[in-house]
């Protein structure tokens, strides 16, 4: 699903205008992005959650040139689906 059909059925399910589905989805991803910027996990109900993740500098082996190489560390968003999402997901199983 594009981001113009996700706002297209969000505008369908809320019965909103397709303008007012784009500025509600707008300010969702700016809310999301700055509760993450400030540390803060971002936990939906039935949904998951959203944390900022540091993955720390490495160190990799390239066999073919028998050398070591840094990878240096980076930051990144992870999301963890909520109990009640992977039950749907995988519905029977336990």
């Amino acid at each position: 699903m594009t981001q113009k059909q996700f706002i297209n059925a969000l505008a369908k399910n809320a019965g909103m205008t397709t303008t007012e589905a784009s500025d509600t989805m707008d300010a969702f991803a700016a809310l999301i992005t700055d509760c993450i910027l400030d540390d803060q996990t971002v936990m939906l109900q039935g949904f998951g959650s959203f944390e900022k993740k540091t993955k720390a500098e490495r160190k990799m082996y390239n066999p073919s040139t028998k050398d070591y190489r840094t990878i240096p560390g980076s930051t990144t968003i992870a999301f963890k689906p909520s109990t009640l999402l992977k039950d749907k997901l995988n519905p029977g199983q336990q």
